[in-house]
């Protein structure tokens, strides 16, 4: 069983909507896991991904977007 714990400047989507439907092995949710900690974008970005997936209510507070999420999110665009 190989875990990959180094840094992880991407993630698998597909594997984050299996996470979501709770489908990953124990091995996947380490790596989702040392991802999303990984840095706060990471954070937020799961939390992000995680609300609509799951439909969940986003608190007003939570839906302010900082500079820096907003270029993560340029970046992400633009490689798509």
């Amino acid at each position: 069983m190989k875990i990959q714990l180094t840094l992880m400047l991407k993630i698998d989507y597909i594997l984050l909507a299996r996470h979501f439907r709770e489908e990953t092995l124990d091995e996947e949710n380490v790596t989702i896991i040392a991802w999303q900690n990984e840095n706060a974008i990471n954070t937020l970005t799961y939390n992000r991904l995680k609300n609509v997936c799951c439909q969940e209510q986003v608190p007003i507070e939570e839906q302010k977007i900082t500079k820096e999420e907003t270029k993560a999110w340029k970046k992400i665009i633009t490689r798509i």
